[in-house]
């Protein structure tokens, strides 16, 4: 898959980025290597990439403009390098909408997998969502009514928790929906215990789907970020029954 997979890397250490554009060539992969956020919005502009690497430290602009940009305004998965490796900055990282965060100094070879493991996401949502493009009202949720219909029309009764949840995920339209907005949409706080309550509610909502709908799941875990509906789903606030 690597020789298919296009990277767009900012770094502004010439040094640095000179030796990764190298080392992601020689392993596969399709590299676009720029050391500014202005080249970068340009390159941006012009290709689809699957995975976005970027610099916080950039000399032109926070590398954190560039996450927030790429997260609404296209589909590349991101990943976040930095020497400033805090807790802090992890977390602002992830909640502007990074999906892995990487201290230096690091290997290559931990970039290299890393970048591996977000394209393969990218591209097992990308094909679960084409598989479904043929029936774009393969699934219905009934809001008011906290039911979910299915592709053959039949209705599966859902707990207020659970609608809550379908729609929310709906709403991401294949894009995975961040922990932390899960986390308090659903239960107004971030922590251990509603994590822990988030876990249960993912569990049963497939396990639920999975009783009367044999195949995959529609709902996927993206890990270090969140979970993704990938079949189409359209939101029904009608008070009449489907």
């Amino acid at each position: 898959m690597s020789q298919h997979t296009r990277v767009l890397l900012v770094e502004d250490d010439a040094m640095l980025r000179a030796s990764l554009e190298s080392y992601l060539g020689l392993v596969g992969y399709s590299v676009t290597a720029v050391g500014d956020s202005l080249a970068y919005y340009r390159c941006l502009s012009e290709g689809d990439f699957a995975v976005a690497v970027i610099d916080l430290g950039l000399p032109d602009q926070s590398g954190k403009i560039l996450v927030d940009y790429t997260r609404h305004n296209t589909t590349s998965s991101i990943i976040v390098i930095t020497a400033r490796d805090t807790l802090e900055t992890r977390v602002d990282c992830y909640q502007t909408g990074a999906d892995l965060f990487l201290g230096k100094p690091f290997d290559g070879r931990e970039l290299a997998a890393a970048i591996a493991s977000l394209a393969s996401r990218r591209e097992q949502i990308s094909d679960r969502l084409s598989s479904n493009q043929a029936d774009a009202s393969a699934w219905r949720l009934l809001i008011r009514q906290h039911r979910l219909q299915r592709p053959d029309g039949q209705l599966l009764e859902l707990t207020p928790k659970e609608c809550q949840l379908l729609e929310l995920l709906a709403r991401g339209d294949g894009d995975p929906v961040p922990r932390s907005t899960l986390l308090t949409e659903l239960y107004g706080r971030v922590d251990e215990s509603a994590a822990r309550a988030l876990e249960t509610l993912v569990r049963r909502t497939r396990q639920k789907i999975a009783n009367h709908h044999p195949g995959p799941s529609p709902i996927l875990t993206q890990h270090g970020l969140g979970y993704a509906l990938v079949v189409p789903c359209l939101l029904d606030r009608s008070r009449q029954d489907a």
